[in-house]
């Protein structure tokens, strides 16, 4: 295939085979992780971003700027983790470049590029090289030199693919924690992936995909949510009718297209149900209404087409959720509302019930909570003013990006780096504070108070200096710096906390423990603690999070 134009179809199948070659290559991405847990695995965290945008795709038939319009506004809502964010940026502003056109040439394409990689710089406040945001503009400011008028689009991805591989290849060279491991960025390798994908499907080079991989995406998009049949059983009467939804596709042997009314279709649906959504997009009709007998609605369609996507629900199964969503939207507004991020039973119940949080959203370290799962968030809150603790490093940008994107309340993003500051945070809240700015004011303080110290379970051999953890050893991080390694959690601790320059003139620390580590552990450690440090007051928390062995902040 070596087209000089690509309308929207070809789009639409390159976008198709960028996401086929992400999800082959998953795990490839995942395993460059410079830190050696999984703490929201950046090739994971694209992928879904990725998937979110091709699912609001409404046309694939449609215009290119509609396409990529769709397309980067769905990754924006869907957008997990700093790599989500910054890869939903950079199509936004691709889509943003290209306005306007129904078909796009190389010299298109290229210009896109530019407008992507510049918008994706404008999202970081702090730009660090060696990450996705290099890769993304020097492989564009790299290719663009060698663009001739006659290249084709297989032969500009190639030089595109190129000159990606050699800005990845080099990022170790700017981002010394990436030499350090031993690896390349790991953004900056997905966004290669995904345009090797484009290339491929312009070469018709095979992607292969593992049988396992394949089958467990089929069922992450068949999962449905779970329905209560108890809303509809022998005695009910069907009041609300049916929620009906389809894509119509036009068809030459049912009629004429070019003569086809759809203001004369939106009349006849309008007299056989109501809460009608209808418009035509090319040869595709997109209808979404409510009747008492969808077999009328069915059978006139089919006039003029067959169905391309189909769905019909009993309203009656969706009323629960509907009443819920209603008592919602008709709770009294409050002046401020926090909001909360984690993960662990013990953490949300500490959080929401003793801690003064608002809403605790289930959800952190090993599935990073997207863009519109805060959105939702915000407005079930119905505040004025919205404190939002991420509690997690990669979910700073992202809430970020979804408190611009709410304009209904102003949002305040605390940036709290883990679940400790989280923690300092909230304490930090009393409950008296006379607006959202002081709430804001209070749990930043809180989040400055302490240094958070971590152990965890190494999943992977680590560097830490010029010593290597193995897999399987304690590892203990002061923030996001690995210091020191053991054999034993308690061992790993103690010298965690003698690598602390001035440790005697701290007096506090709080230990969140993990689902992995008994009671009586949790409790042997505190012991040691006591031991080697009598004068620290030591306070055990049992958080019940999954990934991280001891959550520590040092007052």
């Amino acid at each position: 295939m070596n087209p000089i134009k690509m309308n929207g179809s070809t789009i639409a199948a390159m976008l198709q085979s960028g996401y086929k070659n992400l999800l082959a290559h998953l795990q490839i991405i995942n395993d460059l992780n410079v830190f050696p847990v999984p703490d929201g695995d950046t090739g994971t965290n694209m992928k879904l971003t990725y998937q979110n945008g091709l699912k609001t795709i409404s046309d694939d038939d449609g215009p290119v700027d509609q396409i990529l319009d769709e397309f980067a506004r769905g990754m924006l809502f869907g957008a997990r983790g700093n790599s989500g964010v910054l890869t939903s940026q950079y199509f936004r502003g691709f889509a943003d470049e290209i306005k306007g056109l129904r078909e796009i040439t190389v010299q298109d394409f290229a210009k896109g590029m530019i407008g992507a990689y510049k918008n994706a710089y404008k999202a970081c406040a702090d730009v660090a090289e060696g990450t996705i945001l290099t890769v993304a503009r020097e492989s564009i400011e790299n290719a663009l030199p060698s663009v001739r008028e006659e290249d084709t689009f297989e032969s500009f991805l190639s030089k595109v693919v190129n000159m990606m591989k050699i800005s990845l290849d080099n990022t170790p060279n700017l981002l010394p924690i990436l030499k350090e491991n031993g690896v390349v960025d790991s953004g900056g390798k997905g966004l290669l992936t995904i345009f090797e994908g484009f290339l491929a499907f312009f070469t018709g080079k095979e992607i292969n995909i593992e049988e396992e991989l394949l089958e467990q995406e089929q069922h992450s998009h068949a999962k449905e949510p779970s329905i209560d049949f108890s809303a509809f059983n022998e005695n009910s009467v069907l009041e609300y009718g049916y929620c009906t939804e389809f894509l119509l596709q036009l068809l030459n042997s049912k009629i004429d297209i070019p003569s086809f009314n759809i203001n004369e279709f939106i009349q006849w649906m309008q007299e056989h149900g109501n809460s009608l959504v209808c418009f035509q997009t090319g040869t595709i009709v997109k209808v979404h209404i409510h009747t008492h007998k969808p077999y009328e609605v069915i059978e006139y369609a089919q006039r003029f087409g067959e169905f391309a996507t189909f769905k019909m629900e009993n309203m009656a199964l969706q009323h629960n959720n509907l009443i819920k969503e209603e008592e919602a939207k008709k709770r009294e507004r409050k002046k401020y509302a926090v909001i909360a991020i984690a993960q662990g039973d013990g953490i949300i119940d500490l959080f929401a019930n003793q801690l003064r949080a608002d809403m605790v959203i289930n959800g952190g370290t090993t599935m990073n909570t997207s863009v519109a799962e805060m959105i939702e968030a915000f407005k079930y809150v119905n505040a004025d003013e919205i404190i939002l603790l991420p509690n997690e490093t990669n979910m700073i940008k992202a809430a970020e990006q979804a408190a611009a994107l709410f304009k209904e309340s102003k949002v305040y993003v605390v940036k709290s780096r883990n679940l400790q500051e989280g923690y300092a945070a909230l304490n930090m809240h009393l409950g008296d504070e006379e607006n959202g700015k002081e709430v804001y004011e209070a749990l930043t303080s809180g989040v400055e108070a302490i240094i958070p110290l971590t152990v965890f379970k190494s999943g992977k051999q680590a560097k830490i200096g010029n010593e290597i953890a193995p897999k399987g050893s304690f590892v203990a991080s002061r923030g996001r710096k690995l210091t020191n390694f053991a054999r034993t959690r308690a061992r790993a601790v103690i010298d965690l906390l003698n690598s602390v320059e001035d440790i005697n003139s701290h007096d506090v620390l709080f230990i969140i423990y993990g689902q992995m580590m008994s009671d009586g552990e949790a409790k042997t450690i505190v012991e040691h603690i006591n031991k080697e440090f009598p004068n620290m007051e030591v306070g055990l928390i049992k958080g019940q999070q999954d990934v991280y062995d001891l959550l520590m902040g040092l007052y």
